[in-house]
């Protein structure tokens, strides 16, 4: 069992597809992702929340 996060699940128009055994593992590297790819520098709790409800168990 792992877990999956899509940007385009949170309605970006970006192909960023990343998987990980842990939602802890996934957290990091999307915030990593926002910032370089989005210029998103600060992940707000609202943005954090959908994020949260956008990753999925595969």
């Amino acid at each position: 069992m792992g877990y999956e996060f899509k940007c385009k699940d949170i309605g970006m128009d970006c192909g960023f597809d990343v998987k990980a055994d842990s939602v802890d593992e996934l957290i990091p590297v999307i915030q990593v992702h926002a910032k370089n790819a989005h210029g998103i520098n600060e992940i707000t709790p609202e943005l954090f929340e959908k994020v949260k409800s956008a990753i999925k168990e595969y």
